[in-house]
């Protein structure tokens, strides 16, 4: 299972993406349950409504039923996007809560980066909308709520942007990932953690075809041990 190469390249975490599975309206929590024991480290099972790489579309209540099984599997984390209406977020962070399940509510613009202002402003709506979020890593007695926020890199000084967002977000006690997207993007992606963000994204090889800008975890590690400057000089080589 490449799940398991992943994790012998020390990957801490393994997100399946299930809108990528075939039949994926039919999948059943068992199966799931059997996926998510497969693997030795916390899994995060995601759900994506719209898939436009395999022209996937599925109903926002259809998606929160599919969510509903994939919390029954136990995994660590699931993934819920934020689009979704309130009381479907809250129905899914209730459900989660009870079969000790931590929830990330992810937001995603796959055209640009906003400025640091509309940011603020747009994390203060999301807090507003998702439960349990304001001072989430404060609280330890219960799952993890972990505000997700990814942009698309124009410029590398958008990366300069994420980062003051994410110092901002860890003096707000948010649990939280930001970073950007596309190749301009990379030192936000592998830097971030630096600045209090949970995880950041990796890919098995660089052959795979996955989110924009992402790299293989081998690259990754080494780009993170090579520090600040050789990444810096690795996105001014794109």
């Amino acid at each position: 299972m490449n799940a398991k190469i992943a994790v012998k390249r020390n990957a801490q975490y393994i997100e399946f993406r299930l809108d990528y599975y075939k039949k994926i309206t039919e999948i059943n929590s068992s199966k799931l349950s059997k996926l998510v024991k497969s693997v030795p480290v916390p899994v995060i099972l995601t759900l994506k409504e719209v898939n436009e790489e395999i022209q996937l579309k599925i109903p926002e209540q259809k998606t929160i039923e599919l969510i509903k099984k994939c919390i029954e599997a136990k995994p660590s984390f699931v993934d819920i996007e934020t689009h979704n209406t309130k009381d479907n977020l809250k129905l899914i962070y209730s459900i989660a809560i009870k079969n000790g399940v931590g929830v990330i509510f992810s937001y995603h613009d796959f055209k640009s980066t906003p400025n640091e202002q509309d940011l603020m402003k747009m994390v203060s709506k999301i807090v507003k909308k998702c439960p349990s979020l304001e001072n989430s890593s404060l609280n330890k007695s219960i799952p993890r709520s972990i505000l997700k926020m990814v942009f698309f890199a124009q410029t590398f000084q958008d990366n300069k942007t994420i980062l003051n967002i994410c110092n901002k977000l860890d003096d707000l006690n948010i649990n939280f990932i930001c970073f950007n997207m596309g190749k301009k993007g990379l030192f936000s992606r592998i830097f971030s953690i630096t600045k209090g963000a949970i995880i950041s994204y990796a890919k098995l090889e660089e052959t795979l075809h996955t989110a924009p800008g992402q790299i293989s975890i081998k690259r990754f590690y080494y780009l993170y041990k090579k520090g600040e400057q050789s990444a810096s000089k690795e996105i001014a080589g794109f």
